[in-house]
């Protein structure tokens, strides 16, 4: 479990990333008073707990789907509409195998990328290259497009010699 908090002449403030275990969140709680800033830490501590549901976290990842469908289409320069099955670029539906992102035709000729979108909190490289791996299209380098809260730019992971032919211009994007 992880709670943001920091300790200053006894009052806890959430400024800090702390790893508690079960015992010391309980041992947190008994110390605290019953008045309002402590009821309201209370609720902190328990609403931690929450996991997000799935349908919260496949609407997290649809937005980053759809948020790299429009950047590729700005790059590219090619249209991006969603709501058209047959679009050069499409987000793939929740659920279904595949890459995260759909490219056809000279979409695909444009951007030579099988993409992998994760909108997660917690990063497990080497499962979301496995995956993007496996997902990979012929003819296409893997890319795994990450967001989370505690980086604030989204990043992109991929291989040395995909980034190499990029920067070389073997890439044409």
């Amino acid at each position: 479990m992880i709670l943001m908090i920091s300790i200053k002449r006894n009052l806890i403030l959430a400024n800090k990333w702390v790893c508690l275990s079960d015992s010391d969140r309980d041992y947190i709680k008994s110390l605290l008073k019953d008045d309002r800033k402590s009821k309201a830490l209370n609720k902190k501590l328990d609403d931690a707990d929450k996991r997000i549901t799935v349908q919260s976290a496949k609407g997290k990842g649809r937005e980053l789907q759809k948020w790299v469908c429009t950047r590729i289409a700005k790059l590219t320069n090619i249209p991006f509409d969603n709501k058209d099955d047959n679009c050069k670029i499409h987000s793939r539906e929740m659920g279904q195998s595949g890459v995260d992102v759909i490219l056809r035709d000279e979409a695909l000729q444009k951007f030579p990328f099988s993409i992998e979108c994760k909108s997660t909190e917690s990063i497990n490289l080497r499962d979301f290259i496995q995956q993007a791996k496996s997902n990979q299209k012929e003819g296409t380098d893997w890319m795994v497009v990450i967001r989370t809260k505690s980086i604030s730019d989204v990043i992109v992971v991929m291989s040395w010699d995909s980034f190499e032919k990029l920067y070389k211009g073997e890439i044409n994007v």
